[in-house]
């Protein structure tokens, strides 16, 4: 537990960065340029944000967004950011904090593995799917709940994160479960199909926050009801 003497510190070294963000910003906007660091999980980041971020840019111009993928087991308040998007709700307790959108599990394959599952009706065997370690109980739960038993989920191959999963079913090494509104593009352009369509679970909210006390509030603002524009279903209550 800090001391009073080390609670009196922390609050000045608080002032002080506060003032010398607010100065960075102000010589950034002078400079016509301000740039908003985002933490956002991996496969998030890669698969929905990154490939959304031109958009912002043209509307936005002299703004700036540097990502900053997230591991699961990370420690993300320790990195600098300014805005935090989050799979849960996991925020500050002084932030803004909005919902963006809640997952719906699906179960996705190449068109070519997709087709051999269901013509095997359902008779999963091993090597049939794989699984991210970094979303454990996620695929016992869908098959549990599409009616295949979660047992069937201990044949899986794993591997350490979702976006590495996600490239070992885009190889065709098996199928896997994964956030249908996370790989749109890759349903849309036939490189990914659903499985079993309809068969889904739903999953955590994602929820984005930043805190109001920043220099960069306007800016925040503007990045918060962007995303807001772009999620692929109402935001949850």
């Amino acid at each position: 537990m800090p001391t009073a003497e080390a609670e009196v510190l922390a609050k000045a070294v608080r002032e002080a960065e506060s003032l010398i963000d607010g100065a960075l910003a102000g010589i950034a906007e002078r400079c016509g340029t301000v740039e908003l660091d985002i933490v956002a999980p991996a496969t998030f980041a890669m698969r929905w944000l990154i490939p959304r971020l031109p958009d912002f840019t043209g509307r936005h111009p002299h703004v700036h967004p540097q990502i900053r993928p997230t591991h699961t087991p990370d420690n993300w308040q320790t990195i600098p950011f300014d805005i935090a998007v989050r799979r849960g709700a996991d925020m500050p307790a002084h932030f803004l904090s909005r919902p963006l959108f809640t997952e719906t599990i699906g179960l996705v394959a190449t068109r070519c593995v997709a087709e051999r599952l269901r013509g095997a009706r359902g008779a999963l065997r091993p090597g049939d799917l794989v699984a991210a370690d970094t979303r454990p109980g996620e695929l016992a739960a869908w098959l549990d709940a599409a009616g295949f038993g979660a047992k069937a989920a201990e044949a899986a191959v794993h591997y350490p994160h979702n976006y590495i999963a996600l490239e070992a079913a885009l190889a065709g090494r098996g199928a896997m479960v994964v956030p249908l509104e996370i790989v749109p593009q890759l349903l849309d352009d036939g490189h990914l199909t659903e499985v079993f369509p309809g068969r889904t679970l739903t999953g955590r909210t994602y929820h984005v926050g930043h805190d109001p006390r920043s220099p960069k509030r306007p800016y925040l603002d503007a990045f918060v009801a962007w995303l807001e524009m772009q999620t692929p279903m109402p935001a949850a209550a």
